[in-house]
């Protein structure tokens, strides 16, 4: 049979395809890996040039760690910079694994799965909150408000995300498909275990003014949120074949997972 050639109906149809594809994967997987690394820098950088304000508390107790809310008081303009550039990543997160879940999980856990995907929105603006004011005390009620928003999202997203995967995408995988939550595990042992300890120390730290309180306070802070955002960077495994394409008739789309 004579293949039908079919006319061409707008200017479109007559110019040459062009066809741009980005791998989301590296993105996801640098973009949050970014907030870890840029912490541990502001956090040398508060050592080395503000010791004394960084560690400094009403607490005549000795501190020899300062917490993150000191090292975002003591490096404002990077910590605004690393936070308003997490935002937009944050909300493409969220979108994909919105997405991601409506069509991997089972209709009786979806709503679950979506409910995870918006906690990562809901964490990237209190994430983002925390650097339009960093130079806020640490007894306000907004700087209380934004840390109890940042660690409760936290910990609801990374134990429902662990749950999802576990439970509906890993299992009965190959073991080579089990690197994501091989390392999801781990991260959430690790979130987990240094919540309670960050807590209980703060407390000894408010209420008897107990030494070395407050440091381990700030140790067990500073690892929360690096976990929480390496976390989020076992993403790019979710999304290693998914690419931004730009199609000159159909425009910017999204490929299929």
């Amino acid at each position: 049979m004579h293949q039908i050639l079919e006319l061409p109906i707008s200017v479109k149809d007559v110019q040459p395809k062009s066809r741009v594809r980005i791998r989301v994967a590296p993105l996801l997987g640098a973009g949050h890996a970014f907030v870890p690394i840029s912490s541990m820098f502001y956090l040398l950088m508060a050592i080395l040039t503000d010791y004394e304000g960084s560690t400094y508390t009403k607490c005549t107790r000795l501190n020899v760690f300062p917490s993150l809310s000191a090292v975002a008081r003591s490096q404002h303009t990077g910590w605004q910079l690393t936070c308003c550039m997490n935002l937009p990543l944050g909300l493409l997160t969220g979108w994909l694994y919105f997405r991601y879940y409506r069509r991997i999980l089972p209709r009786q856990v979806r709503s679950f799965g979506c409910l995870v995907a918006l906690l990562i929105v809901q964490n990237s603006f209190s994430f983002f909150l925390w650097g339009i004011y960093p130079n806020i005390a640490g007894e306000s009620t907004l700087h209380r408000a934004v840390a109890i928003s940042l660690f409760v999202s936290g910990a609801i997203l990374l134990a429902g995300s662990f749950f999802c995967h576990k439970y509906y995408i890993c299992e009965g995988k190959e073991s080579q498909q089990q690197l994501p939550y091989r390392l999801k595990c781990k991260l959430v042992v690790t979130y987990f275990a240094a919540v309670p300890i960050m807590w209980f120390c703060y407390f000894l730290h408010e209420q008897f003014c107990f030494p070395f309180a407050y440091s381990l306070f700030g140790i067990c802070e500073f690892v929360n949120i690096c976990t929480t955002f390496l976390f989020m960077s076992t993403s790019y495994f979710d999304f290693y074949n998914v690419h931004i394409c730009h199609d000159q008739r159909l425009g910017f789309f999204l490929s299929e997972f």
